[in-house]
């Protein structure tokens, strides 16, 4: 594991810590959950997702949104993160420009990681882990109807069966809507506490069936 520092695509310099197996097919950058509500690059779920990936010879960049323990910056609902995750991207594909890489993102994150990948042209792959969907004033921006946010990669949404903060009936009707793969946990609650192991699973399941 390596920290770093880089710049958003506005400006402001983020940190992030990068992990790279010896053997580098895929590369993955993994965004947190909400700013205010706890959410940083070092959640346990994100660090699971990113031993599971390494395992599976991915490069995995988790990185601090802005106003996040180190990154410059003021929070905001999902507005400005996505020059965040934009400059996150950047960083991977000059550290690995021989590779296919794909973004991944938590609850608010997985809101920001469909924004920037429906933005871009050089992604293979986007991973939303229970995405804040709809919009919620004040706290997240949510996300476009998927007629207004063509995404032009394959996306997986994966939600908790018992996620009570962003209801696994919003995020099937989004997926289902935007022509995504949906995969629903049994059991599993907004933090897939005890369910690390299927929800990885799942997420690479996918990433190795598309990347």
């Amino acid at each position: 594991m390596s920290g770093l520092t880089f710049k958003s695509k506005d400006g402001l310099e983020l940190v992030g810590e990068l992990d790279a197996p010896e053997v580098i097919d895929a590369a993955l950058v993994i965004c947190h959950a909400h700013p205010n509500m706890g959410g940083t690059m070092k959640s346990p779920l994100l660090i699971a997702l990113r031993d599971a990936m390494l395992a599976r010879h991915y490069a995995v960049l988790r990185f601090n949104f802005r106003g996040v323990e180190g990154s410059e910056g003021e929070p905001t609902i999902g507005a400005k993160e996505t020059a965040d995750a934009h400059g996150a991207v950047d960083l991977m594909k000059e550290r690995f420009a021989e590779v296919p890489i794909a973004i991944a993102g938590w609850s608010f994150g997985g809101g920001v990681a469909i924004k920037t990948a429906a933005a871009r042209h050089d992604l293979s792959a986007c991973v939303a882990i229970a995405p804040a969907v709809k919009e919620k004033p004040g706290v997240t921006a949510g996300l476009p109807t998927p007629e207004k946010l063509a995404t032009r990669i394959p996306l997986l949404v994966v939600v908790g069966a018992d996620d009570d903060l962003t209801p696994p009936k919003d995020c099937r009707a989004w997926a289902e809507g935007a022509g995504a793969r949906y995969v629903e946990i049994p059991a599993a609650n907004h933090f897939f506490w005890a369910k690390y192991d299927p929800l990885t699973e799942a997420v690479a399941g996918f990433l190795e069936e598309v990347v």
